[in-house]
Formats: structure tokens, sequence, C-alpha cells
């Protein structure tokens, strides 16, 4: 859903987000459930017949995203993972990590966006703002200190992309699965909800995989913790505004165990996304002090080609007069 500039659909940020693969793995699988959604008291339907499905309720939804042009978003991850005792020796101590992203974003007509990302791993905190505006990319490291550079020559290092914020591809993943997603409503929302386990889990997760990281080369590394198969189970609910049709929220659960280098490795994760403020967002708001900083470091964005490739010309041509 974003601009047909290729290059500025993935704004790599360097030295964001140094976490393990498997977190951004298990951010990769946003739009998955949490299985409170098939609760009783989520049943109750509106007063009145209904003649939506849940494919039909998917479809709207699925359009809406498609052509969403801008959205506040708050989304949060939490994961830990197990690893096994080696032979007469203790187990050690659980990975824990949690991930909190919020901000806004314009996915039309190119990407912009100003984020917030709070990390919480192995009792170490970390906070970065990131700024996406005009033709400039505003990074505050976990240190406070402010850098900016070209989008168009930011470092393509592993880190976050954007798409990991969008919605549509979130709701395309359960495209094959659509007949088969269960539908709960009240007066304001839809709620479709999907369940998997074993090897269709498996598939699901590495499918967002490759929708996250592309070719790169983290995505042929992460790919390689599913050469070993995978067991456990995975559960969706996507939360749809009944007038509207915009995705509004969407829920994880994951228990899984993966197999890497012999050893099995226990995967829980929750993650949780809220959409708001669908197409009102206008621009994004980059702080004084990110230029300020910038400017007084000497790391100001390079100058554009086009642009100083004009300076030169124009100061030949004076340089005749």
């Amino acid at each position: 859903m974003y601009s047909a500039k290729q290059n500025r659909n993935r704004h790599y940020l360097a030295n964001t987000l140094k976490i393990s693969a498997l977190s951004l793995l298990l951010f990769s699988a946003a739009c998955t459930a949490d299985s409170a959604a098939t609760d009783k008291e989520k049943e109750s339907k509106p007063s009145g017949e209904t003649t939506q499905t849940a494919a039909s309720v998917y479809d709207l939804a699925l359009k809406e995203a498609q052509a969403l042009e801008s959205y506040k978003i708050e989304s949060k991850t939490n994961y830990m993972v197990e690893q096994p005792a080696a032979e007469g020796a203790k187990a050690p101590d659980p990975m824990e990590t949690a991930i909190d992203i919020s901000g806004d974003v314009i996915a039309k007509p190119e990407v912009q966006y100003g984020l917030k990302i709070d990390t919480l791993s192995q009792g170490q905190q970390g906070t970065t703002e990131i700024y996406a505006a005009g033709s400039e990319l505003h990074t505050r490291d976990a240190a406070g200190a402010w850098s900016t550079q070209s989008l168009e020559g930011a470092e393509e290092e592993v880190s976050i992309t954007t798409e990991m914020l969008d919605p549509a591809p979130l709701i395309e993943e359960l495209g094959a699965y659509k007949d088969n997603l269960k539908l709960a409503e009240d007066d304001a929302a839809y709620t479709l909800t999907y369940e998997a386990s074993g090897e269709q889990a498996s598939a699901l997760i590495e499918q967002a995989l490759g929708r996250q990281l592309g070719d790169s080369k983290q995505s042929s590394e992460l790919s390689s913790l599913f050469e070993g198969g995978s067991e456990g189970k995975v559960s969706y609910s996507l939360v749809v505004d009944r007038k509207s049709n915009q995705l509004t929220s969407t829920s994880v659960k994951v228990d899984t165990t993966l197999q890497v280098n012999k050893q099995a490795l226990h995967v829980t994760a929750g993650s949780d996304s809220a959409y708001s403020s669908q197409n009102a967002v206008g621009e994004i708001a980059v702080p004084a002090e990110a230029t300020a900083d910038a400017a007084a470091s000497g790391k100001g964005a390079a100058p554009d080609k086009d642009a100083a490739e004009t300076g030169a010309a124009e100061s030949t041509d004076k340089s005749g007069e």
C-alpha cells in the first residue's frame, strides 16, 4: 500500500532495535490473536438481523486497509524464549523482551512516520525516536543524541521496516483462511478470529517473516529456524469497526517450539496493536531539537544530488557573466 518508489518502501534505521532475531520474527505476526475473542460475552449480537459473513467482513476490512493513507498506531509486544538445560546443567534463565511502538504513519503518497520505540530486554531498557519527514530521516538514539540523514542515503542495516506497521499485509496473510474465520459482533464492531496449530501455524509465522524482512540477510537467517521443523499454535483476532470497516485492533498469542541446532526452543509471545485516526494524519511533526542537535553537531542530511548539481550549474553561469 506504499509508494511505487521501492527504495522508499523500506526505511532501515541503523543502530535501532538491536534485539534478537526472534523478536523481529514474532513481531512480524502482529495480527495474531487473543483466544478470549470467543468468550460468550463477545458473541453478543446487536438487535436486528445481519447479513454479514466472516468472509464478507474480511473483504471489506482488507479493501479499507489497502486504501488507507494514514493512521496512528500503538503496538505492544512481549515474548519469552526458554532453552532446555544441557545434560547435567541447570537450564538458562528465559530470555524476555518487550517492545512498545507508538506514533503516526503516512502511507501515501510516500511513506513518512514519527515513532517512539521503547524496548526492555534482559533488564536493559532503551528508548529510540525516529522521524521520516520530507526527504530526511531524524533519529534519537538511546543516549538522547539526535542525528539526521537523507532518506535516500539511509543505511540498509537490520532494524524495523514500516511494513511491520501496515495493517493491510497483516490482513492479507489470512486470505487463504477467510472462509474459516469465525465472526462475533456487537453494536460497535465485528471480531474475526482464527486458530492454527502444527505445520499450519509454522507456515503462517514464516509467511509473516517473509513479508517483514523480504530478501534480506536476516530473512534467510530467520527462515533457517524453520528448517528443523516447529510445532505449536497461533490464534488470530481482528477487530473491525462496523461503520467504517476499518481495522481498529489486532492481537496475538503464540506458543511454539522451534528446533534449532538439535535443541528445542520454547517460545511464547503476545502482541497487541491498535489503529486510530485513520486517514486523519496530515503531517509528521519533527521535534525542534532533532534539527537543532543535528545542525549543532554537523550531522545534517546529505545535500540532495540534483540540488547540488543545479547549484553548481548556477555558479558556473554566474562566473561567466
